[in-house]
C-alpha cells in the first residue's frame, strides 16, 4: 500500500490568478487561461463548463 499524497492547500500562483479571475466573463477568461486535461486542450466549450463548475464549487464553498 502506497502512502498518502498530502496536500497543504498551497494554490499554484496559475490556478490562484484563474481563481480571481473568475468573476470576470468567459470570453475574457479564454481569452488569458488555456485548460487542459489528459495533455488535451479543452474546448472552448468544454473550458466554459469547467468554468461554470469552479464559479458553482466555490460558491457553495461559501455559503
Amino acid at each position: 500500500m502506497m502512502g498518502k499524497i498530502t496536500l497543504d492547500g498551497a494554490m499554484s500562483l496559475d490556478v490562484r490568478q484563474l481563481i480571481e479571475h473568475l468573476h470576470l466573463p468567459e470570453s475574457d477568461i479564454l481569452d488569458m487561461f488555456s485548460f487542459k486535461f489528459d495533455d488535451n486542450l479543452l474546448t472552448p466549450e468544454e473550458s466554459i463548463r469547467f468554468i461554470h463548475f469552479l464559479r458553482s464549487e466555490l460558491d457553495n464553498r461559501t455559503q
